[in-house]
């Protein structure tokens, strides 16, 4: 299985490589999660499957605890290519993934049984935990996946595509042994060979964020909202990354203020994002409050973060006074809010990461401390309020 000569970018690369999918196997299934590259693979996929007079199969796994521009962005793909969708598998069932948001359940249990929902799935969900005779109830994702894959297959050779990208791949531990097929090394068909019938492809192994946006940017394809929202909170394009409240947020996620849904009860999602202030006083009292009362050095790091993000705004002209509650999530930049300071200390965010100004990974944490406490000392206004 070779690529013809005639490849000249990513784009070309991409769709050749659908076309041998869907010249090769009888069943295509994609893998569709609504962030950037898998919501572009639904595309292209929808086109090339218009070209063969085939119809695809399209799998989401929703985790409940999502965003709703996401799911709103899922719908809207739904309809879109509904001619080429022969079947849309909507996915809310108990599945299990890793909690990264809490210490004391390192678990996430979509739509678990006896528990408060964050919100309701849709009407035309699959929520009959008898349907699949594979499943079994709080299953892993990965498990769930595998199964589906081989009862879909029902004996015939199956494609199943991933949107990964090659800066994504690199971190990722899931994939299977990759088999290169090309005609040099700058176009790569990498593919996972399950068993004879079932295949994994990832027709956009060689692209890069930029390609992405470029695709977006020529084509007026839809694509998640959710990004409109971190480009105007100053996240940059390559570091653009959807996740979800259990998973983990490093300093290279950029954390905006997404609309959630009705959020469900403690023990399901981090403290954060639950974040109470008395029922009398303010979120300013509460933030003050919440720093006098743990150890020094802990308050002195939340400090020096907080100082640095107030400084922040104030240099770009985007602070006159810090408002009590947080701000429309639409609005043209990061909105600045004494409950978003409390939600950042409520969840332990020690390095501020969910603050817009936060110590870059490879500052030392005391050091940063010390010197822009210094730097608050020497400064007026807001950003000297903690001191």
């Amino acid at each position: 299985m070779k690529e013809p000569h005639s490849i000249s970018n990513v784009f070309d690369a991409a769709l050749l490589r659908l076309d041998i999918v869907f010249s090769d196997y009888e069943k295509v299934c994609i893998s569709l999660s609504g962030g950037k590259s898998s919501t572009v693979l639904l595309h292209l996929v929808a086109t090339v499957a218009k070209a063969h007079g085939k119809k695809i199969t399209v799998l989401f796994i929703d985790q409940e605890a999502q965003h709703t521009q996401t799911i709103s962005h899922i719908q809207r793909l739904k309809q879109l290519y509904h001619e080429v969708i022969e079947n849309f598998y909507w996915i809310a069932l108990p599945l299990t993934t890793e909690n990264n948001s809490t210490y004391d359940s390192r678990a996430w249990i979509s739509w678990e049984d006896d528990v408060e929902w964050w919100r309701i799935p849709p009407a035309d969900a699959i929520t009959d935990q008898h349907l699949f005779p594979f499943y079994h109830y709080a299953m892993t994702e990965s498990n769930f996946t595998s199964g589906f894959l081989h009862w879909l297959s029902s004996g015939k050779t199956l494609a199943f595509v991933m949107g990964t990208l090659s800066s994504e791949y690199a971190a990722n531990d899931s994939q299977l042994t990759q088999k290169s097929y090309g005609v040099d090394n700058n176009e790569h068909f990498s593919i996972s060979e399950t068993n004879s019938q079932i295949t994994m492809f990832y027709p956009l192994f060689d692209w890069q964020s930029q390609d992405v946006w470029l695709f977006n940017s020529l084509s007026k394809a839809p694509y998640n909202p959710l990004y409109d929202l971190m480009y105007r909170s100053g996240a940059p394009r390559s570091n653009m990354k959807i996740q979800e409240p259990f998973e983990q947020q490093t300093t290279e996620i950029f954390r905006c203020k997404a609309d959630y849904p009705q959020q469900a009860t403690f023990s399901r999602t981090s403290p954060g994002d639950n974040a109470r202030k008395p029922s009398e006083g303010t979120w300013q009292s509460h933030a003050t409050f919440l720093l006098n009362s743990m150890p020094q050095k802990m308050a002195d790091q939340f400090r020096a973060n907080i100082a640095q993000y107030l400084s922040w705004h104030r240099s770009r002209g985007f602070l006159t006074s810090i408002p009590d509650e947080e701000a429309c999530a639409t609005e043209e930049h990061d909105i600045v809010s004494w409950e978003k300071i409390c939600t950042m200390i409520l969840s332990n965010d020690y390095r501020s990461l969910a603050l817009t100004a936060s110590p870059s990974a490879s500052e030392d944490a005391l050091f940063c401390c010390s010197r822009k406490k210094s730097r608050r000392r020497r400064s007026s206004g807001n950003e000297a309020i903690f001191l």
